[in-house]
């Protein structure tokens, strides 16, 4: 069973400054994602996933919503 993770943990890993500098890191110089884009986290932060460049992956708007939707449907969130 994954491992609870509190609030404060949750909002420190998907904090803005944390988030820029993983954008910066995969190349995005700005810092911001283009319109229609979003971060994703491969391990979701609610189950102790860390928001790195390896754990993170930039995908559309739409791709992301169905990977949750997806994930949904199988109980893993």
């Amino acid at each position: 069973m994954p491992k609870k993770i509190t609030k404060a943990q949750k909002q420190k890993e998907r904090s803005p400054k944390k988030v820029k500098q993983v954008l910066k890191q995969k190349g995005v110089k700005s810092g911001k994602l283009s319109k229609g884009k979003e971060l994703h986290h491969v391990k979701p932060v609610a189950t102790g996933g860390k928001t790195t460049k390896r754990n993170t992956r930039i995908v559309t708007k739409t791709k992301h919503k169905q990977t949750h939707k997806n994930r949904r449907k199988q109980g893993k969130i």
